[in-house]
């Protein structure tokens, strides 16, 4: 990526290069264009950085449109919303991350607050499990809960707890009204475990998804945890529709 970006960069330059030599015969020789451009971006190195960073968010917002259908319509997903709500936003977490902790009572809020505007997609991306070797069986889990019509209930919950060996999933569940011995078998199906492994598919394809929390908010997207950015992205896009 790194050197794609210095290969935009130089052919624009040489193309603005090019245009003035093509100019009529009083037109600055290009030499003396590329010195001003290199002046110019050497007193203004922000620019470059303003350029870069452009471009990767044209990089994600392109990968988000290819990929409308997995990111909003998998009929696979756990969904809380109405499908022709005016905002959908795709939240892909972890139950160990810190961050999405954080911004899950963002989520709770915007749907309760927007109940008819707003829908939510969960998608479950366990990136900690190398660290923490219990990020995919809560992950499971959850999803296993959704059978039963327990999905946000035991979602929530287990987003206020920090310490989920499976023994503790299994005890925050019963707390939640889950039936246990089916929860256990649900969660040890493939086509579980084939849902964890799609979203991981779909989380590749985005540039800048690296890490949990990542959200989607219908065209557009903002990683990590912060509130104060969700909010305003979260009420632009409802004035918008």
């Amino acid at each position: 990526m790194r050197h794609l970006k210095s290969t935009f960069l130089a052919a624009s330059l040489l193309a603005i290069s090019a245009c003035a030599q093509a100019g009529p015969a009083s037109s600055l020789e290009r030499a003396e264009v590329e010195t001003i451009i290199q002046e110019y971006l050497l007193e203004n190195p922000e620019i470059i950085r303003e350029a870069l960073l452009e471009l990767d968010k044209r990089a994600d917002r392109a990968a988000i449109a290819s990929l409308s259908d997995a990111l909003f319509n998998d009929p696979r997903d756990v969904s809380i919303g109405p499908k022709d709500a005016k905002v959908t936003i795709v939240e892909f977490f972890d139950y160990n991350c810190g961050y999405c902790k954080l911004t899950s009572g963002w989520i709770k809020q915007a749907m309760e607050k927007h109940p008819k505007d707003v829908r939510v997609v969960f998608k479950e991306l366990p990136v900690l499990e190398n660290r923490t070797k219990t990020s995919r069986n809560a992950a499971r889990a959850a999803l296993a809960a959704a059978r039963q019509g327990k999905y946000a209930a035991l979602h929530f919950a287990l987003m206020e707890e920090r310490g989920l060996s499976e023994e503790r999933v299994l005890e925050i569940a019963e707390t939640q009204g889950l039936d246990i011995t089916k929860l256990k078998a649900d969660m040890k199906e493939q086509s579980i475990d084939d849902m964890i492994d799609n979203a991981f598919d779909v989380a590749k394809k985005i540039p800048s998804l690296s890490g949990t929390p990542f959200f989607v908010i219908n065209d557009d997207f903002i990683p990590g945890g912060n509130v104060e950015k969700l909010d305003e992205m979260l009420k632009a896009k409802l004035e918008e529709s």
